[in-house]
């Protein structure tokens, strides 16, 4: 049986509504994911990596911010969501982010902060807002190794991850 595709929703910085209309019901079903990437200019398109790309640094020059709703609790209450961010500007990102103006916002906790691997980070239960798809959104221009338009792509998956 295959996954079905994911449904594609474009939006600029700032313009977020539709995508959080989107996460409303993956976060009340405890299942499926979004992935944010910047849409990139044909141009600016970075070379794909290598086959030795495995021995060297991170391939993602064009980063992909990905958010997990938390499955329920054993009470029925949500759990805490997941926010990953994979990049290829190396390690100890959440402190550079930090650096330029961008910390995490409070009550997110690092889990995982790895220069091939990304970032990721636990969100307090709740619903998706805005506020936290603009963070991902803008982390992701940070560490973008390209230009970037200012338009994205979220790629919404329902079903579990």
């Amino acid at each position: 049986m295959s996954r079905p595709r994911p449904e594609s929703v474009d939006f600029v910085l700032g313009g977020y509504g539709e995508v959080v209309a989107r996460m409303v019901p993956l976060a009340a079903a405890g299942s499926g994911w979004v992935n944010l990437r910047p849409v990139i200019e044909p141009e600016h398109q970075p070379e794909p990596p290598g086959p030795l790309a495995i021995f060297g640094g991170s391939p993602h020059k064009v980063p992909t911010a990905t958010w997990v709703p938390g499955r329920p609790l054993e009470d029925g209450s949500p759990g805490p969501s997941s926010v990953g961010l994979q990049h290829s500007t190396g390690p100890r990102v959440a402190r550079r982010l930090a650096e330029v103006g961008l910390p995490l916002p409070e009550g997110w906790k690092v889990t995982q902060d790895h220069p091939r691997r990304g970032l990721v980070a636990k969100v307090p239960a709740g619903p998706p807002d805005t506020a936290m798809v603009d963070w991902l959104a803008r982390a992701a221009t940070v560490v973008c190794a390209v230009p970037v338009t200012g338009r994205w792509a979220a790629d919404v998956h329902a079903g579990r991850a």
